[in-house]
């Protein structure tokens, strides 16, 4: 039988990064640019990409450095709760510390993967773990922006002036369907679920505003992805139990905060992932602190025990 797994970070430099990530346990050193911890990935890599390795690798129990690839071809059925077609897993999941804002980026649609199988679709979703006073994100464009007012300002600092931005606080979570125009704004650091793609079409880069060195913006491709409907709304944690935050086709959310004792996990017979935000909880007898990543097979007990008042985001794969 399968156990809950913690797998090993792999940690990707940004101009936009912080150190914040430190105190979730990552090796960070004071000063440091690092922008993500990819907790759970299984990607073959493009060829700019800034990890040197795309697939996690487990680093808990008998099965210790097993790639996530090699758990997807040996035990599909047991990991997922369905017999999966293809590979990479399922999901992409990722913490981001922004100490400064991110690019202006759009990702590709379904529609534009259609026609350019070279690319991958990529819808997102941010659950915001830590935002300073007045902290923001961009997403999506002001009403009334046109193409037209796009095209003639992408890789500018004017576009910034057409798009939204949102304040956030903890707890938020904000839905980027493929397609929006989006950044997480600084001093934001949150729980990022996706797609599993790592393609990304930037519009606008803050080179000037932040003496970034010059990287390559690809618009041609972002404007050809851009969805200029208003924005999803961001969602916010309801009273009541493990409340659900959010529902897509590809993936769900569900935010725990629990003072101690056990509890069980969403009943559906999907592979699930635990993000320990505060706190500290076991799950299948498998320790997790604050900063911990537990990928949950289908076909593994799901009780948890908190022994240090938590708060965990849960994931769900849609089969």
């Amino acid at each position: 039988m399968l156990y809950p797994f913690v797998l090993e970070p792999i940690l990707a430099p940004k101009p936009w990064g912080g150190d914040r990530l430190a105190a979730y346990g990552k090796a960070v050193a004071a000063g440091d640019r690092i922008g993500e911890s990819w907790e759970i990935a299984d990607l073959d890599l493009d060829a700019d990409g800034t990890v040197p390795f795309g697939k996690s690798r487990v680093s808990n129990g008998p099965m210790a450095g097993e790639t996530l690839r090699g758990l997807m071809t040996e035990h599909g059925t047991e990991l997922l709760g369905y017999t999966p077609t293809t590979t990479p897993f399922p999901l992409l999941i990722k913490l981001l510390d922004a100490r400064e804002p991110l690019s202006v980026q759009v990702h590709p649609t379904a529609d534009y993967v259609a026609h350019h199988p070279d690319t991958h679709m990529k819808t997102e979703s941010w659950y915001v773990v830590e935002a300073e006073p007045d902290a923001f994100i961009y997403k999506g464009f002001k009403p009334g922006t046109t193409s037209a007012d796009v095209a003639r300002t992408a890789g500018t600092s004017e576009i910034v002036d057409y798009l939204q931005a949102v304040p956030v606080s903890a707890g938020d979570v904000h839905h980027l369907p493929a397609g929006t125009v989006h950044a997480l704004g600084a001093g934001v650091l949150v729980a990022e679920v996706q797609t599993p793609s790592d393609t990304t079409f930037r519009l606008y880069d803050w080179t000037a505003e932040h003496g970034r060195t010059d990287r390559r913006l690809q618009i041609p491709e972002a404007l050809a992805c851009l969805n200029y409907a208003p924005p999803a709304e961001v969602a916010r944690p309801a009273p009541g139990q493990a409340p659900l935050l959010l529902e897509t086709d590809h993936y769900w959310l569900r935010e725990h905060r629990r003072d101690s004792g056990p509890w069980r996990s969403d009943p559906r017979r999907c592979a699930k992932i635990l993000m320990v935000l505060t706190g500290a909880i076991t799950v299948g007898g498998v320790a997790a602190e604050k900063g911990t990543t537990v990928l949950v097979p289908a076909s593994s007990p799901a009780e948890i025990h908190v022994y240090s008042a938590a708060t965990v985001l849960e994931i769900g794969i849609v089969a």
